[in-house]
């Protein structure tokens, strides 16, 4: 009687098991729900950078001179490294060109190791820079 209850209930087991593991090849949806303070706080963020549209960071700066030779150099810079944001500024009497949008000093430094074999005068300097971009935007 045991025995035949023990193997009974292996059996019905085992055929559960199997019909879990079934093959169905019908789509389904899913559906995502934010949590109403993270969209709260994605809308201030959207809306504060609308407002202000920079902030404190660091940039490296690659080069200065006049203006062909800046051109030049920013073409150099973008054939070597074509997802980096690369700026031309103008300041009397010279004009500047700075690559990327670091938040942290750290970055920037270690971004700026790699530049050095290509372009030697390279330096970090602090300045305002972009928002950086939320992925999916």
């Amino acid at each position: 009687m045991r025995i035949s209850s023990l193997v009974f209930i292996l059996f019905f087991c085992s055929t559960l098991a199997l019909h879990g593991q079934s093959d169905t090849t019908a789509q389904g949806s899913l559906a995502v729900e934010i949590d109403s303070n993270t969209a709260q706080n994605l809308r201030l963020y959207q809306e504060f950078s609308k407002k202000f549209p920079y902030i404190n960071g660091y940039r490296i700066q690659v080069f200065n001179g006049k203006k062909d030779d800046c051109l030049a150099k920013r073409g150099e810079f973008l054939k070597l490294y074509p997802d980096i944001p690369v700026y031309l500024l103008y300041e009397v009497p010279e004009y500047r060109i700075q690559v990327g949008d670091y938040r942290q000093r750290l970055e920037a430094e270690g971004f700026l190791q790699q530049l050095k074999e290509v372009f030697p005068g390279s330096f970090v300097v602090k300045t305002s820079i972009s928002y950086p971009k939320l992925k999916g935007s």
